[in-house]
């Protein structure tokens, strides 16, 4: 029993893994759908606080896989760098096939300054724990206004 738990463990992880290196991946193949590799088909992506969405309508509360990867198509192209500083925290519930994570990641926006964003995520695992079937992120607001503006200012946003 101890080493099918282990092995759950590590899947698990090596699935968060993944999922937070997506971005930098898609970002290096040009292909925003390399960044949902590790998601179910019908995964939801849940994005709060829910202030910062009524602020930023233009980001939707509660996005499909679908509305996910036109979003980063937008967000990668105007992206010169992206990279996960590291995961500050995982915890990982085998029981309920959850994983929650403090992650930071670096982003730098074409003509704008680098930022180091930091996210929550709260991740619902398949029960093998090799795909997501749903997504909560909670973002530093502060710092993703800021990046939000250098791309209304480019344009990118209106």
């Amino acid at each position: 029993m101890a080493s099918s738990t282990t092995d759950l463990r590590a899947t698990i992880e090596a699935t968060v893994t993944q999922f937070l290196n997506g971005p930098e991946e898609a970002l290096a193949a040009n292909d925003a759908s390399v960044s949902l590799a590790t998601l179910t088909a019908d995964c939801e992506h849940h994005l709060r606080p829910a202030a910062f969405i009524t602020t930023n309508p233009f980001l939707k509360a509660v996005k499909s896989n679908e509305e996910q990867m036109a979003l980063l198509e937008t967000v990668l192209a105007t992206t010169e760098e992206f990279r996960w500083v590291g995961i500050r925290e995982l915890v990982i519930d085998l029981e309920k096939q959850k994983a929650s994570v403090l992650a930071e990641h670096h982003t730098k926006v074409m003509g704008a300054e680098a930022n180091t964003l930091e996210v929550t995520w709260f991740l619902d695992l398949t029960e093998d724990g090799k795909r997501i079937s749903r997504v909560s992120e909670f973002i530093d607001t502060a710092t993703a206004d800021r990046r939000i503006a250098d791309m209304r200012k480019q344009g990118i946003l209106k």
